[in-house]
């Protein structure tokens, strides 16, 4: 290959950088590159202070608990959470990490499971963290035990966002094991509803499903790690 071809690369290769750092510089609204920077180093800075401004709110929880000595936890749990975490741009998903954290390093806190908790919260958008909140303030209301169905038309007028969106954060806080859908029923002959057991096999026909869905009890502890 001639020394002019490999300009001509060069110089193509060059422009389609600029095109693709200007483009990727509109998305997260600020300069990519300053002086002799380049975009990596940004963004590692930028999930630095991030990591800082979690560690110091866990440090505040903590405080507001009156707890001094933290306990020590693996070193495989710490940089799981603080990696995932890096990446939050909101505020309260910043708070729901530095929680987390917090929560991870109380004494008082027998549940430890960090790590999985770190996996399950890396996976849920700002809007799922409120659908999942606004579940979790209505239970609890007549027993210790108490978690009620919502109906999915509730959960969408609820919903911040439209409505396809919000089905699909429905199916993936299903698919999580965060929510959980009310069994179906089978309308028999004489047109009422028989309600089935999760152990009791259910014919394949006439299968209502009920489109109702309530918090399971993983999902009710993952809350409580995130926002208490």
């Amino acid at each position: 290959m001639s020394t002019e071809n490999k300009t001509e690369i060069a110089n193509g290769i060059g422009i389609a950088s600029e095109k693709a750092l200007d483009f990727v510089e509109k998305l997260i609204a600020g300069p990519l590159m300053e002086g002799t920077g380049i975009f990596t180093d940004k963004v590692n800075f930028w999930r630095f202070k991030n990591r800082i401004n979690i560690i110091l709110k866990a440090k505040e929880f903590l405080k507001s608990k009156g707890i001094e000595v933290p306990k020590k936890i693996p070193i495989k749990d710490l940089t799981t959470l603080l990696e995932y975490a890096s990446f939050e741009e909101e505020e309260i998903m910043q708070d729901s990490w530095a929680k987390l954290l917090a929560n991870t390093l109380d004494p008082k806190n027998q549940f430890n499971a960090c790590h999985i908790f770190s996996q399950l919260l890396n996976q849920l958008s700002v809007n799922e963290f409120y659908l999942l909140n606004f579940i979790y303030s209505r239970c609890f209301l007549m027993s210790s035990e108490d978690r009620p169905y919502f109906e999915k038309a509730e959960l969408v007028r609820k919903s911040s966002t439209d409505y396809q969106t919000t089905i699909l954060l429905i199916d993936n806080l299903l698919r999580l094991r965060l929510i959980e859908e009310k069994p179906p029923k089978l309308k028999n002959n004489s047109g009422t509803m028989y309600l089935y057991t999760e152990d009791e096999e259910i014919p394949e026909n006439e299968i209502i499903s009920s489109e109702s869905f309530r918090l399971t009890k993983f999902g009710v502890e993952l809350i409580r790690q995130i926002t208490n």
